[in-house]
């Protein structure tokens, strides 16, 4: 396994509170272009790939705007998208593209199959996607891609964003009457669990063995004030973060870590702008204040 010790120790140290970012994200990646070995070059990737599934959706949805979009994906071009759903559609060769395999059979599985059955109605005036197709895409990702890592940090990291996502949408479904067989993402016990559980199920019967931050969350989707969950999200991982790569100094795990971190500090950077700063700062004091214990039983949890 390859050390990185140059690269880690030049790194300036970040915190979860700052709000001034050393160096981007993508400079970052740049970075680390010249410095990784091809196999940890590849799980950069896959942690990168996650961000990227969003761009696709939206093509999807309307590529007219999507092409229009100040913001475009940066692993792949929506041509690539074109290709290969040309391809699929005609049942011929897919040419070479830059979209990953769980991209190509989600394409396969669920688009040219929709489109044929909206072709096949003749008063179907416009393309209707299948419903949830973001929650789709997910199950892809991580099913074909991510938790199959042979990398424990990744793997394990692609599991903590997959509970993440499924115990928001049970909760979700649970306050609001919706059937969570439609949102929940996997075909684990933990995923059939969140499922089947009755509304009365404390923690969707679901144990710490099982799921060691399941209280946690519970803590967080408890919080009704959308930006403050949001904070309290990001401020469990963080933790996570560190608590896994903290016997792991100069290896790549180390530097995943970082780049998430820049990416965490990033998105509340690109927020600050929008809402000021004398919010984002009351929101922190209170969360330093209110979610200490949460976070402190978190930590326990992740260390037994």
């Amino acid at each position: 396994m390859a050390k990185y010790y140059a690269t880690i120790s030049g790194l300036p140290n970040i915190g979860v509170d700052d709000r001034k970012l050393p160096f981007s994200s993508q400079s970052f990646i740049e970075e680390l272009r010249e410095v990784l070995t091809s196999g940890d070059w590849r799980l950069l990737e896959i942690l990168r790939w996650e961000e990227e599934n969003r761009f696709l959706i939206k093509y999807l949805e309307d590529a007219e705007r999507a092409l229009e979009d100040a913001v475009q994906p940066q692993m792949f071009s929506y041509g690539d998208v074109e290709s290969v759903l040309s391809a699929l559609k005609k049942g011929t060769r897919v040419p070479k593209h830059g979209l990953p395999q769980y991209m190509v059979s989600f394409l396969e599985t669920f688009v040219v199959e929709k489109q044929e059955e909206d072709d096949d109605n003749d008063d179907q005036e416009k393309r209707t996607w299948p419903v949830h197709l973001e929650d789709k895409l997910a199950d892809f990702y991580y099913s074909e891609f991510a938790l199959a890592s042979k990398n424990k940090f990744v793997a394990e990291w692609s599991r903590l964003n997959l509970d993440v996502k499924n115990v928001f949408a049970a909760f979700t479904s649970r306050n609001f009457g919706w059937n969570p067989e439609e949102y929940i993402v996997g075909a684990s016990e933990v995923e059939e669990k969140l499922r089947t559980s009755g509304a009365t199920t404390t923690h969707f019967g679901i144990s710490e063995e099982e799921m060691p931050y399941i209280s946690a969350l519970t803590s967080v989707q408890n919080e009704t004030d959308i930006t403050r969950r949001e904070r309290m999200l990001d401020v469990l991982k963080w933790n996570w973060l560190e608590d896994r790569v903290l016997d792991r100094t100069f290896n790549v795990e180390s530097i995943l870590a970082y780049y998430l971190q820049l990416r965490i500090i990033e998105r509340w950077t690109e927020l600050n702008e929008k809402t000021g700063e004398e919010t984002f700062r009351s929101i922190v004091a209170t969360l330093k204040k209110e979610s200490n214990n949460s976070l402190n039983e978190f930590k326990r949890n992740q260390k037994k």
